[in-house]
C-alpha cells in the first residue's frame, strides 16, 4: 500500500491567497477566470501524478474568480473525487457559489432540491 501525500492549493488574487502559504497551502496567483481555469486544468491533468508529489486533494478557488469561469468548463474540472474544488468567499464576501454547488450535488444524490 502506497502512502501518498496530497497537497492543498488555493487559486485567486495575491492579496487574498498570500496568507495561506504560511499554512502549507500552495498558492496560485490568478487575477481572472481564464488564468484560474488554466491552473485548474493543469492541476486536474496532474491529479494522478502522485509519484512526483504534484497531486492535490483539495483546490480552493476564490468565488469571484470562479464566477468568471464558464459553467461548463468549471464542471469539467470539478468532476471526479480528486481534487475536491471548493469556492471560498473573497474580500467582497460570499456570492453563493459554494452553496449552489452543494445544492446541485444534493439534488443529484437524492433527486430533488432538499436544501431550498
Amino acid at each position: 500500500m502506497t502512502n501518498t501525500a496530497y497537497k492543498i492549493a488555493i487559486i485567486g488574487p495575491k492579496e487574498v491567497i498570500f496568507g495561506f502559504k504560511a499554512l502549507g497551502v500552495v498558492p496560485f496567483d490568478a487575477e481572472n477566470g481564464e488564468t484560474a481555469l488554466h491552473v485548474l486544468q493543469e492541476i486536474r491533468k496532474n491529479a494522478e501524478n502522485t509519484e512526483k508529489g504534484s497531486a492535490y486533494a483539495v483546490v480552493i478557488i476564490v468565488e469571484n474568480i470562479a464566477e468568471e469561469i464558464p459553467a461548463d468548463e468549471f464542471e469539467k474540472v470539478c468532476r471526479g473525487a480528486l481534487p475536491a474544488v471548493i469556492a471560498l468567499p473573497g474580500l467582497e464576501g460570499s456570492r453563493g457559489i459554494g452553496i449552489a454547488k452543494l445544492k446541485r450535488l444534493a439534488e443529484r444524490a437524492v433527486g430533488s432540491n432538499i436544501l431550498g
